[in-house]
């Protein structure tokens, strides 16, 4: 989902995003950050990159609402290594990507007019993509319990979502509320066939949530995302379980990226962070966040 910005805001995020790589911080929970730029050199071919996962040494991409049904690999200088194409599945809105040890998982719950009721994550085997770049793909139907109200409401509702994770035997889904900028969490199984989502939790995280992932202990959880332009990272850690609201929180306030418009975040090796943008005035691009140095790893 692109967003629009006025040629004087941009320019002053622009310049403001070619100085010191150096955090400042700003209050006890809150500090401003410069990424580090990995590549702004990627294909044309992600230039709408929405949603992101580690996978063989690679970054592993999809495009978002109605672009090719096909997944991007590509490795740290934007080099694409990989094609794979879904055959039996059609690009509605996909809008994240994640893994498990056996399945990829692509979520197809992108739901910017709020009227949507056919959400669903498509599951396709890791073993059908080793000898080709077809494959097909089974599905997982979600639905919201709490949401009743379908008439359509572009970008003035709260069941959005373009975030979610694999941890465990469970999918997690974060949504993206762009009427009071807070984010609800709920959970399914991995099964195929229907799931009807009942809310875990709820946080005020003051945002629109666009991508999530949790290091591979399990023990830091990261979310994505961006309001008046600008973009933020929320770490969450000492939670326990599942319980990811449970702990502490650290805002990331990434406003020297500019107009990049964040929409993807990883875990890649060793659980180096990273984070991805698509296309606006600014080009598509991966940066990495050090984010270590804030949690005392």
């Amino acid at each position: 989902m692109k967003y629009l910005m006025h040629s004087s805001l941009f320019l002053i995020l622009l310049l403001g995003a070619c100085h010191s790589t150096k955090e400042v911080k700003v209050s006890k929970s809150s500090i401003v950050y410069q990424p580090v730029l990995v590549s702004d050199s990627l294909s044309a071919k992600v230039n709408e990159q929405s949603g992101m996962m580690w996978y063989k040494n690679l970054f592993w991409v999809i495009n978002d609402s109605d672009c090719e049904p096909k997944l991007y690999a590509y490795n740290n200088t934007g080099e694409i290594k990989n094609e794979v194409e879904i055959t039996n599945a059609k690009n509605i809105d996909w809008e994240d990507l994640t893994d498990d040890h056996d399945y990829i998982y692509i979520g197809d719950f992108g739901n910017n007019l709020g009227n949507r009721k056919d959400l669903r994550v498509l599951r396709l085997a890791k073993s059908d993509i080793e000898n080709t770049n077809q494959v097909k793909t089974e599905e997982i139907g979600i639905e919201w319990t709490d949401q009743e109200d379908f008439s359509k409401r572009l970008q003035k509702h709260d069941f959005d979502c373009e975030a979610f994770l694999s941890f465990g035997d469970s999918l997690f889904f974060f949504s993206k509320n762009w009427a009071n900028y807070k984010t609800r969490m709920y959970s399914a199984s991995k099964n195929i066939g229907a799931h009807k989502l009942k809310v875990k939790s709820e946080f005020s995280i003051n945002m629109l949530v666009t991508g999530a992932d949790i290091s591979s202990d399990g023990k830091v959880l990261a979310l994505v995302g961006y309001k008046d332009y600008l973009s933020y990272l929320i770490l969450f850690s000492e939670f326990e379980g599942t319980n990811f609201f449970g702990g502490k929180s650290l805002r990331i306030d990434l406003s020297p990226m500019g107009g990049a418009q964040t929409e993807g975040i990883v875990f890649g090796e060793n659980d180096s962070l990273y984070v991805s943008t698509e296309q606006t005035q600014l080009p598509q691009s991966i940066y990495r966040i050090d984010y270590k140095q804030w949690l005392g790893k």
